[in-house]
């Protein structure tokens, strides 16, 4: 007698067949007027605000900088990975203990949000980070010495990785990720994440260019992470206007 042959298809072959249903629908991502804004954005700081703040950096309001200091490792990746394991761990053991489907339905597409949350800050923090040792710019915190042109590429040194900020990139995908997940707070999450990405610009360890790159790779990361999220029908759908992502399943929340 023949043994059965289990021919449900595994994780790849389910996310391939989701992929599929959804191709006709796919729509690009609208790249180019953010890469215009940002470059522009990153320049300008640059230029007009980056010499100031190295001369003023070491004027500023020591309350001031001391409450940046206390809240500016909410932008660590591991503070962040931590945080989205605990949620993970904890919504695995919670559905286990539920029977309603609609309950533990629930409790799957949360899953799902925090996992998208944490790959946008996981792909963000490996870009950044690459791209910080390749340019080796210096820090403001020895801008006396070599001033906002001295770039030393490849440099494993701490005081030559200053662009872009990895703090503000992690906080950029965070909040950018909350604001796509959740937008009827939108306004109040980018808020939030440019105040936190400033603390990098006033405990005098990055440029203001530095945060502004930071911040809108980490922002991009997580629109581009949304939009691959939507192709497969988890967490996202994208409108027939090609516009932001729109949470699928908001109204469980």
């Amino acid at each position: 007698m023949s043994e059965s042959v289990d021919r449900r298809p595994g994780f790849w072959g389910y996310l391939k067949k989701r992929y599929q249903a959804r191709r006709t629908i796919h729509r690009r991502v609208p790249w180019k007027g953010f890469a215009f804004s940002a470059i522009n954005a990153v320049a300008i700081a640059f230029f007009v605000f980056d010499r100031p703040l190295g001369i003023a950096a070491k004027e500023l309001a020591q309350p001031l900088v001391t409450l940046a200091g206390d809240v500016t490792d909410i932008g660590r990746l591991a503070w962040i990975l931590t945080g989205l394991t605990t949620v993970v761990a904890t919504a695995y053991l919670v559905r286990r203990r539920l029977w309603k489907v609609r309950e533990r339905f629930r409790m799957i597409y949360f899953g799902q949000m925090t996992a998208y949350v944490a790959l946008s800050v996981l792909f963000t923090a490996i870009i950044a980070n690459s791209l910080k040792f390749a340019i080796g710019r210096a820090r403001p915190l020895i801008y006396d010495q070599e001033g906002i042109f001295s770039f030393a590429p490849f440099n494993m040194d701490f005081l030559h990785q200053s662009f872009p900020s990895g703090h503000s990139a992690n906080i950029g995908a965070l909040f950018m990720a909350l604001a796509l997940l959740f937008p009827r707070f939108r306004l109040g999450f980018i808020g939030i994440g440019l105040w936190l990405g400033a603390t990098r610009i006033i405990i005098g360890v990055h440029y203001p260019s530095d945060v502004t790159a930071g911040l809108a790779l980490g922002a991009w990361m997580a629109f581009a992470t949304s939009v691959l999220f939507a192709r497969f029908g988890l967490v996202f759908s994208i409108g027939r206007d090609g516009g932001w992502p729109i949470p699928r399943l908001s109204r469980l929340l």
